[in-house]
């Protein structure tokens, strides 16, 4: 989908959304009925409000990216260290801890 139709579609989702959370079509569900124990108006908010966020998550993606791009590649595990590098004249020595500033015994 092109940035410019990205673009269109988050107007309408923002419109649409706007509606959905009018007191007008909020009356409409504002019944007195029970949907697996559960308000029909506190249903109706909170799938209208998670399809506003799924929708807008699939849209923004579109916007963010650029056109023609790769998409990112993440590399693996960064390998370990060889032990060589560990291994240090000053390791478990009295000048090793002078110098992370320890005292001596």
């Amino acid at each position: 989908m092109s940035r410019r139709r990205s673009g269109e579609w988050s107007v309408v989702l923002f419109i649409v959304a706007l509606l959905a959370f009018n007191p007008p079509v909020l009356s409409i569900f504002s019944v007195p009925e029970l949907i697996f124990g559960v308000p029909v108006l506190y249903l109706y908010i909170f799938l209208a409000w998670g399809a506003a966020i799924v929708l807008l998550a699939l849209n923004v993606s579109g916007l963010t990216e650029p056109e023609g791009a790769q998409p990112l590649h993440i590399p693996g595990p960064v390998p370990a260290r060889p032990s060589e590098d560990l291994d240090s004249p000053l390791v478990g020595t009295d000048e090793a801890a002078s110098g992370r500033g320890e005292a001596k015994d």
